[in-house]
């Protein structure tokens, strides 16, 4: 995912946390908000209860590419983060579903 899209300060994050509109499906938490920026900024949070880093960080990795996939079709003007629910393993499959369709659920797909 290139840079110009992704949350990178702790400040960032913090804003998002405390404007947040939630939308929630079985497998992702999707918090999102406006922002004064142009393009919309994403962050992924992954809690150490998910378990060791090798998960932590394949979840991660796996939220990433499911999204570097659909940036471009993304509204302007937002700040996003996405949040894995269950403490198991994710199908890339099942990711790619969840983030369309928590994306279009709180209506930032063109």
């Amino acid at each position: 995912m290139k840079s110009i899209y992704r949350l990178k300060k702790n400040y960032q994050y913090n804003y998002v946390y405390k404007h947040a509109v939630s939308v929630a499906d079985k497998n992702f938490i999707m918090l999102y908000c406006e922002s004064h920026a142009k393009p919309t900024k994403v962050g992924f949070s992954v809690s150490k209860k998910f378990g060791k880093a090798v998960y932590r960080n394949r979840i991660r990795r796996q939220m990433k590419a499911a999204v570097s996939a659909v940036i471009e079709e993304v509204v302007g003007g937002y700040n996003i983060v996405f949040i894995p629910k269950k403490h198991q393993a994710y199908e890339f499959c099942d990711v790619q579903q969840s983030v369309n369709r928590l994306l279009g659920k709180a209506g930032l797909l063109q």
